[in-house]
């Protein structure tokens, strides 16, 4: 298996675990539903598709949207041993090509 389909596993494991923790089962099937009816967007296309996500949860959830992606920020740093921190500009998608770039480099 790629380093890049472990990564993207490891990310939909987080996204998901940290999702049903927050909302519970219920609220995170509501969510994912949103998304594919909404977004066209389906559960396990999301880590191929951050930018659709993270639109997603801005939509859905509005400021709320940002809590969660710390959250889930938070879970998939520690998955990796990293420690996440704020950076100025950074999106929800360039905190996590950051991480999969920091990933790559320390495997090689």
């Amino acid at each position: 298996m790629s380093k890049n389909v472990e990564f993207e596993k490891s990310l939909m494991k987080t996204i998901d675990g940290q999702i049903k923790q927050i909302f519970g089962e219920t609220g995170a099937s509501v969510i994912y539903n949103y998304m594919q009816s909404v977004l066209l967007l389906r559960q396990e296309e999301i880590p191929k598709k951050l930018e659709i996500f993270a639109e997603g949860l801005d939509k859905f959830l509005s400021s709320g949207a940002k809590v969660v992606e710390k959250v889930i920020l938070d879970g998939l740093y520690s998955d990796f041993g990293q420690e996440f921190q704020f950076k100025e500009g950074y999106t929800f998608v360039d905190y996590v090509n950051a991480l999969k770039n920091a990933v790559k480099k320390d495997n090689k």
